[in-house]
Order: structure tokens, then C-alpha cells, then sequence
């Protein structure tokens, strides 16, 4: 999950917090290494080796689903329109919560 912060911050800030927005989140990243750092050889003793990367491995599919749902895509969009979406706020997709109302498709 460490590659999925660096792919979002090169996209997801605004230019003026780039640089504090991308030192907070490899902040996040290091100390989310040292936990798991810390925690893998307790996490062996008492669940093996095998249920200790399952857990890892659970936790990252959280991760993926949780990206996958509350990242928005911007593949083909130029930094400033990205910039522009995310001012008018953007809402996630999740169980298809956001769907237009008739009336709003029968206006497009």
C-alpha cells in the first residue's frame, strides 16, 4: 500500500499544498512501516507466519477497496482540472449513492 501514497500525491493536491500535503503523507507512510515493523516478529510469535501475512495481507485489501471507492480517477486530467474537481468537492461513487435524479437526466 506504501506506492499507492506517492502515485495520489503527485495528482491529488493543489499546487499551493503540494509540499506540505506530500511531507504529511510520507510522514504517514514511515510511521505506518515502523508499526508494521515493529509489530511483524510479535505478530509471528503469536499468529505464525502464515496468519501474520494474512492480516498484512487483509489490511491491504481494505486499503484497495477503500481506494478504489474513495480515490478519484484522474487519468487524462491536467493538474489544474484536477484541481478545479476536487474545489467543487468530490463525491465518492460508493454503492451507487450518487446517481442523478430522473429529473436531473432528463435535463442532459
Amino acid at each position: 500500500m506504501g506506492t499507492a501514497m506517492w502515485i495520489v500525491n503527485s495528482e491529488i493536491y493543489p499546487l499551493r499544498y503540494r509540499g506540505v500535503g506530500g511531507g504529511i503523507a510520507a510522514v504517514s507512510n514511515w510511521i505506518s512501516n515502523l508499526i508494521v515493523s515493529e509489530t511483524f516478529l510479535t505478530l509471528t510469535e503469536a499468529l505464525g507466519f502464515s496468519g501474520t501475512f494474512l492480516l498484512f495481507a487483509g489490511f491491504s485489501f481494505l486499503g484497495l477497496v477503500t481506494i478504489f471507492f474513495l480515490v478519484p480517477g484522474t487519468k487524462g486530467l491536467q493538474f489544474e482540472e484536477v484541481e478545479k474537481m476536487l474545489e467543487k468537492g468530490f463525491k465518492p461513487n460508493i454503492c451507487c449513492c450518487n446517481k442523478p435524479a430522473a429529473d436531473e437526466e432528463d435535463s442532459k
